[in-house]
């Protein structure tokens, strides 16, 4: 007959027994739990399951980070961006400008004097002209200069002033005006006329004028040239007969003076 050994917490049957067997239980239960768990999300990653992207759900790690994988290849920039000049910045904190190069204006050279003739510089009235040799100044103030011929024929003369305005048009009426002041320039019996020319590349007037000197009895005349300057001010030039007959060359004076003239020499 066996023995009957008393019921204990050691036994098979016991208290301890019991929590024991229990506990190997759950582990077991978790264990397959967990192995289940694992194929199932293994099976999920490899299918790469997303929403009809084709793409992976997970989120990737950061490249270059410990365990991130690599860029794709796909989203790579397939070519370095274009740089972009940045102007610098100005003192005041704006972007500088860069500011056109202003084209120097060509110097108008004039031609050589011909035979019996000089260059001249009427430094006070920024202008220059051709003179035939032997000519003396016969007025020379801050606003004209006159030249007389040695037989006190003829005479050439410049000026520049504002009088009557800044433009030729201008001038050469306000000085007309005058002349017709019998009291005041001494012409009797004046005629005029007037046209249009060009004068280095600008607009120009020339006057014809046609009268005598009060108290002479021969006639004179005077060819005029107005031509503005680049200050507001007109330049004048002037060649005059002033016992005219057949014989003047007050005309081939008068052009070759002209073809000469050159203003706004600072």
């Amino acid at each position: 007959m066996s023995e009957i050994l008393p019921v204990g917490e050691d036994t098979p049957g016991g208290p301890r027994g019991g929590r024991t067997r229990r506990m190997a239980e759950v582990a077991a239960v978790v264990s397959a739990a967990t192995a289940l768990a694992a194929l199932v999300f293994g099976l999920f990653g490899l299918t790469g399951s997303g929403f009809g992207s084709g793409g992976s759900s997970r989120t990737p790690a950061a490249p270059g980070a410990p365990g991130g994988s690599p860029e794709p290849p796909a989203e790579r920039p397939s070519a370095s961006p274009t740089a972009t000049a940045v102007p610098p910045a100005s003192a005041s904190g704006g972007t500088a400008t860069t500011r056109p190069t202003p084209t120097p204006t060509p110097v108008d050279t004039p031609p050589a004097p011909p035979a019996g003739w000089h260059r001249v510089d009427a430094s006070a009235l920024t202008a220059s002209l051709a003179l035939p040799d032997g000519w003396k100044i016969k007025d020379d103030d801050a606003m004209h200069v006159n030249w007389v011929s040695p037989d006190g024929r003829y005479v050439i003369g410049v000026k520049r002033d504002s009088t009557h305005g800044s433009t030729a048009q201008a001038a050469s009426i306000g000085q007309l005006a005058w002349y017709r002041k019998t009291a005041d320039s001494k012409m009797v019996d004046l005629t005029a006329r007037s046209s249009t020319l060009e004068q280095g590349g600008r607009s120009a007037v020339r006057l014809d004028l046609d009268f005598r000197w009060e108290g002479v009895s021969s006639p004179a005349r005077r060819i005029e040239l107005f031509v503005a300057g680049e200050q507001g001010q007109v330049y004048q030039l002037l060649a005059e007969d002033q016992h005219l007959d057949g014989a003047s060359g007050l005309t081939d004076l008068f052009e070759t003076a002209r073809t000469h003239l050159r203003t706004d020499r600072h």
